[in-house]
This record gives structure tokens, sequence and C-alpha cells, in this order.
């Protein structure tokens, strides 16, 4: 590995120090966990949630929704984790990259209600 751009599109184990200021994005405490690596520069690592949920809470006229009538919908989303925040990553180069996505962050994990991080 030269550099840190070497995990981009590769599934990889993240510690983290702390979750301040990333707590919305679904991950449960400081891991670890796995996630795939979309993108890296100097601010962090941007990564893969494939289960972001999200609830509307209010309708289109600005009322609230009845808690009975809200409804869940997951979406695919890329978003930053701050070197900051990073304590460590740890890269499996000898593993088939997608098979191990696969085997790792593949769809039974959406049973599981983790929102798309393993720990």
């Amino acid at each position: 590995m030269d550099d840190a751009r070497d995990i981009i599109d590769q599934t990889v184990l993240v510690k983290l120090t702390n979750t301040a200021g990333i707590e919305f994005t679904g991950i449960e405490g400081d891991g670890p966990f796995f996630c795939r690596v979309v993108a890296v520069d100097e601010v962090g690592m941007w990564v893969e949630n494939r289960h972001f949920v999200t609830i509307e809470i209010r309708g289109n006229d600005g009322k609230d929704i009845p808690v009975s009538k809200r409804k869940k919908e997951s979406s695919t989303v890329n978003f930053l984790l701050p070197w900051r925040n990073v304590l460590t990553v740890v890269r499996f180069p000898e593993k088939d990259q997608k098979e191990f996505a696969n085997e790792v962050l593949g769809e039974d994990t959406r049973e599981s209600g983790r929102i798309g991080f393993i720990k």
C-alpha cells in the first residue's frame, strides 16, 4: 500500500476514536465495523451506507404526520468519516474484494437491522 487512496473501492474494518458529529450517519458506537470506501481526501474517507434510513415527519402542507402513518425509507448514501474520528483502518489485501464485500456487506445485512454496518 503506497497511500490512503489504495483503499478506494475496498471493504475495510474501521475503528473510530469517537462519533462526535457523525451520529446521524447510522454508526452505532466506535466500532469496529466494516464499510466500503468510495473516496479518500485530505479531510477523511468517504464511505457507503447501503441502508441509510429517513422518516418523513411533516407532510407537504407543513403539518406533522401521525406516527402510525410515518414510513421508513432506506437509501444508499456516501458520507464523510473525518480523519479526526478515525483511529484505525484495517485493509484485507489478500481477499477478492468483490467476494469479500458481498460476504461482509451483503444484502442479508438488511435483515439484521444494522443500518449498513456490521460489527
